[in-house]
């Protein structure tokens, strides 16, 4: 038996962030129902795509889900979406704030169908504040949630992580609400409709840079390949090319001097505190990568990694799905009909073994019958 085993999914949501979420709840054994509307999720057209066309990225967002077609805008698609709603226990969507209200489905009125729904809500700004009504995209909430602009060159500019992290943190933040709430229902017996931001997802993992802009009047920008407050915490150069190197204490740095034969850092005033370290990162910088010139980075890497030092190469993509780690922990895996996937980053005793491809447009609308002929949710027992 999966985790979620008997928890029953609607997930209105398009693109990344809504269907990731229902993917993670997927791959933990819920019955996950993909709505789609006549014109499909427009993740469908979104490459690379497989030898038969399909989209790989939609692929990966909606592996494990059912499929069906509805048209919210038709009065009879409408009272069908209603009873689903009635025989859920989970909903997912990520329209604009207001565009499922119009439709006829408020929160209160997703509440009043089925006052067990656990409906989640994901969007740029959130339903209230200033910016509620502003469209966004990953983009967007990157570059004004101040992530952008500490990410990047040593100085500067910023630049957009290379993944889309305003869609992704704000799934697993959905995930963990829906977890949450359901663990609730156990105990109250009442759903609650949920307010996911991507803005919200992406200010509240700023983490130290936070705490920096709270606390000091440091100016506050991007520190390249580098940590901004610890050192030696970066990328440095050796003589076939870079390695990183994560030194966090005053343990692990006498480690370092010691292997790279610099008893002299030990007793250098600069050095002296991980504080230190950072304010003169620069200058350690320059005498690391003097002691490693003639290093190659396999060398590198063996001598550090044999002294406890923690360090290790920079990879492409390709290299790192393919490094035997990678493999090890089972995270690229195949279909059942052969398709390359990723894993997800959680398994427990509770998650699926196998993946079941995402559904084609209106692939199980003859599931409908069977769905609607079930008790509504609300009718069964409390927990």
């Amino acid at each position: 038996m999966t985790a979620l085993d008997g928890v029953r999914v609607l997930d209105l949501s398009r693109v990344l962030a809504g269907p990731l979420c229902g993917r993670i709840l997927a791959d933990l054994g819920a019955e996950v129902i993909k709505v789609e509307s006549p014109a499909g999720d427009d993740a469908r057209l979104f490459g690379p795509f497989t030898d038969a066309g399909d989209s790989t990225f939609h692929r990966l967002l909606n592996r494990g889900k059912f499929g069906i077609t509805i048209d919210l805008k038709d009065p009879v698609d409408r009272e069908r979406f209603a009873q689903l709603v009635a025989r859920s226990d989970v909903l997912i969507e990520n329209f604009r704030p207001g565009v499922l209200d119009r439709l006829g489905f408020p929160p209160d009125e997703l509440l009043r169908l089925n006052p067990r729904l656990v409906a989640v809500a994901i969007s740029g700004f959130g339903r209230t504040g200033p910016l509620a009504d502003r469209p966004a995209y990953d983009l967007i909430v990157q570059a004004m949630s101040g992530l952008m602009s500490v990410t990047g060159p040593d100085g500067g500019p910023g630049v957009r992580v290379g993944i889309s992290v305003g869609d992704v943190v704000p799934a697993l933040y959905a995930a963990v609400a829906v977890l949450s709430a359901l663990h609730e229902r156990g105990r109250t017996g009442r759903g609650q409709h949920i307010d996911v931001s991507m803005f919200d997802g992406l200010v509240s993992v700023l983490e130290s840079v936070a705490m920096r802009a709270l606390h000091t009047g440091e100016e506050i920008r991007p520190s390249g390949g580098h940590h901004a407050i610890s050192a030696p915490y970066g990328t440095f150069a050796v003589k076939d090319g870079t390695i990183t190197i994560a030194v966090a204490s005053d343990a692990l740095f006498a480690r370092l001097a010691g292997v790279l034969d610099r008893p002299g850092w030990l007793a250098d005033d600069r050095y002296a505190s991980d504080a230190e370290r950072g304010r003169n990162r620069v200058a350690l910088q320059h005498e690391i990568e003097a002691a490693l010139a003639d290093v190659t980075r396999a060398e590198a890497l063996e001598r550090l990694g044999a002294a406890g030092v923690p360090c290790g190469p920079v990879l492409g993509v390709r290299e790192a799905l393919a490094h035997p780690h990678a493999l090890a922990r089972g995270l690229v895996v195949d279909e059942p009909d052969g398709f390359r996937t990723l894993a997800g980053g959680v398994r427990t005793t509770g998650t699926v073994g196998e993946f079941r491809p995402a559904p084609a447009p209106g692939e199980h609308d003859h599931l409908l019958a069977r769905w609607l002929a079930e008790e509504p949710r609300a009718a069964v027992r409390k927990g």
